[in-house]
C-alpha cells in the first residue's frame, strides 16, 4: 500500500471523510462521559470521586437515608424525635431491610409521618415514589453500588467493539504516514492498551474504589490517541510534517 502523501485524490478524500467524522464522534463520546461523570460528588469537573460513584456507588447512605431530614421537616416531626427516628431507619437498611422489622418497626414511622406525601395517590400528584408497602420503601433502601455488571457487560460489547474498529483504521492509516517506526509502533498500540485499561477499570472500580484510576489513566490514553494518529494522517497526506517526526527513508 503507498504511503498516504502518494494517494490519489480520490483516494485521499475517501480518508479525510473517514478522519474528520471518526475526530468528531470520538469528541462527541469524550464530552458524552464527560457531561455523565462530572459533578457527582457536586464539584466540578470529572475527578476520581466521580469514577468511584459512576462504577462503584455511594455505599455512604440510600435514598432513604438521605432524604428523611427533608421529609421529617416536610412532616413537622420535632427535632428530638429526629435521631431516634433515623437511628430505626439506619438499622434496618444495614441489617437486611427485612419485612419483620419493616412490619414491626419502619411502617409505623412512615404511617405517621410520610403518607401525606407518599401515598400512591398523592405521589402520582407530586411524582414522588409511592412508600405504600414494604416493595415501596425497599425500592429506595437500596444501596447505590453503580453501574452493574450487566450495565458494564452491555457497555463494553459495544465500545470494543466499535471503538476497535475506529482504532485499527486509526493505526491503518498512521503507519502509512511518514512518521518515524518507533513513533508509529508506539502510537498505534496504546489506544488499544488505553481501552482494554479502561474497560478493565470499570470492573476492578465496582469492586475496590482505589483502581477509578484505570478509568482515567485509560480513557486519557484511548480516544485522544487515537485522534492523534488520525490528525497526524491528515497533516501528512495533505501538508506534511515537521522533519523531527519523519523518517529518514521516508520519500
Amino acid at each position: 500500500m503507498r504511503p498516504l502523501h502518494q494517494m490519489s485524490l480520490p483516494e485521499k478524500l475517501l480518508h479525510t471523510g473517514f478522519i474528520i467524522l471518526a475526530c468528531f464522534g470520538m469528541l462527541s463520546a469524550e464530552l458524552y462521559l464527560f457531561v455523565t461523570h462530572t459533578g457527582l460528588d457536586g464539584k466540578s469537573g470529572v475527578t476520581v470521586k466521580d469514577i468511584q460513584i459512576s462504577y462503584y456507588g455511594d455505599r455512604s447512605s440510600s435514598k432513604i437515608q438521605s432524604v428523611l431530614p427533608t421529609m421529617l421537616t416536610n412532616a413537622g416531626v420535632d427535632k428530638a424525635q429526629w435521631p431516634a427516628i433515623e437511628k430505626t431507619i439506619d438499622h434496618w437498611v444495614q441489617n437486611g431491610q427485612t419485612e419483620a422489622e419493616y412490619t414491626a418497626k419502619i411502617k409505623p414511622i412512615v404511617d405517621a409521618h410520610c403518607m401525606m406525601c407518599h401515598s400512591v395517590a398523592m405521589s402520582k400528584q407530586l411524582h414522588n415514589p409511592p412508600l405504600a408497602t414494604y416493595n415501596d420503601l425497599k425500592k429506595v433502601a437500596q444501596i447505590n453500588t453503580g453501574m452493574t455488571i450487566n450495565q458494564m457487560l452491555m457497555g463494553g460489547m459495544v465500545h470494543l467493539t466499535m471503538l476497535g474498529v475506529i482504532f485499527w483504521i486509526a493505526g491503518w492509516l498512521f503507519v502509512r504516514t511518514r512518521v518515524t517506526a518507533g513513533l508509529k509502533g508506539l502510537l498505534v498500540i496504546v489506544p488499544f492498551l488505553g481501552m482494554l485499561l479502561d474497560f478493565s477499570g470499570w470492573f476492578a472500580t465496582h469492586y475496590n474504589p482505589a483502581f477509578a484510576w484505570m478509568v482515567l489513566i485509560g480513557g486519557a490514553l484511548s480516544c485522544p490517541i487515537a485522534a492523534l494518529e488520525l490528525v497526524g494522517a491528515f497533516f501528512d497526506m495533505w501538508v506534511g510534517l515537521p522533519g523531527f517526526l519523519s523518517s529518514k527513508s521516508a520519500s
